[in-house]
């Protein structure tokens, strides 16, 4: 009699989804399997968000949404403030003077806009070498005299506006050490190299090139066809992103996605055994931060009601 009491005790917390644990779901608020069968042998159907596994589609589309929350409402790195500015390293070089660096100042203010090295070069006062050495010297990297080997690299490891936004080509994939080298044309950014680094799984070392040679090997890429890049945006609707994720997650049969956020980027990687597709969502206009995560949290649990009073 006490053994059938225990028994009848156990079947009843797997009936009321204590057997949750069973399927091995990341979530915290996952119902569990189904059905009663379903949870003596639970089959392992889900995918795998940055390493977590994720029982259905439900509770990936939850975590999808609450880290793309988080994701959003980041704003993007500022320029370190402890960088010498480019025309005073020029002068200390011996490269400038100090007037021609206060006319090429004058120059960018009244055109409000372009890169002081650009107004360097086109006043005459600097070579497009001697910009480049000096951007190398300010973010302590090597400076590649050549894109050339770029042609021959698998430059799709990485989404072209994402590239372009930042103004940088992956230069060379030291497979050896899964190294990936990127130049860039202007500011080096580590937050995106940081980003890249977890979605490739790779590390990643910055150069500088020219700007003028990164302009013109994107726009060579631009002609190249780049069928394993998907790309989206405006957007800000966290919710609706995380939807148009989870749908190509299953149309694909992906089995995992990494995310993070590159400048203005939301890019997610899916991969399947046989290859990987990106997605990517241009960021609007940054909300607050705070105004971001509210509406992204609010929008999961609107979704969350219907099935859970059915």
């Amino acid at each position: 009699m006490e053994q059938a009491s225990h028994l009848a005790r156990w079947l009843a917390r797997w009936t009321h989804g204590e057997g949750r644990a069973s399927t091995g779901c990341g979530s915290p608020g996952c119902p569990g399997p189904s059905s009663l069968a379903a949870r003596f042998w639970p089959k392992r159907t889900g995918a795998y968000l940055q390493g977590v596994f994720y029982c259905s589609r439900r509770c990936l589309e939850a975590a999808l949404t609450a880290q793309l929350a988080r994701l959003h409402a980041l704003t993007p790195a500022t320029p370190p403030a402890n960088r010498i500015p480019l025309g005073l390293l020029m002068v200390a070089r011996g490269w400038l003077t100090h007037e021609q660096v206060v006319q090429a100042l004058a120059a960018q203010q009244r055109a409000k806009g372009g890169q002081i090295g650009d107004w360097f070069e086109k006043l005459g006062f600097a070579s497009a070498q001697q910009v480049t050495s000096a951007l190398a010297l300010q973010w302590g990297c090597p400076v590649t005299t050549s894109l050339d080997s770029a042609a021959s690299q698998p430059l799709d490891r990485i989404p072209l506006g994402i590239l372009e936004s930042l103004q940088m080509i992956p230069l060379h994939f030291e497979a050896a050490t899964g190294t990936l080298y990127v130049a860039f044309g202007q500011r080096v950014d580590h937050a995106a190299l940081y980003a890249i680094e977890k979605i490739v799984d790779c590390r990643t070392r910055p150069c500088v090139a020219s700007r003028r040679s990164v302009s013109e090997e994107l726009a060579r890429l631009r002609q190249r066809p780049r069928p394993q890049e998907i790309e989206f945006g405006p957007m800000t609707d966290c919710a609706e992103i995380a939807r148009i994720s989870v749908s190509y997650m299953a149309r694909l049969g992906s089995e995992e996605a990494r995310l993070g956020r590159v400048g203005s980027f939301l890019w997610l990687r899916l991969r399947t055994q046989q290859s990987h597709t990106d997605i990517v969502f241009r960021l609007k206009a940054a909300m607050p931060a705070k105004e971001a995560v509210e509406i992204s949290v609010r929008e999961a649990r609107a979704r969350r009601r219907p099935a859970s009073s059915g």
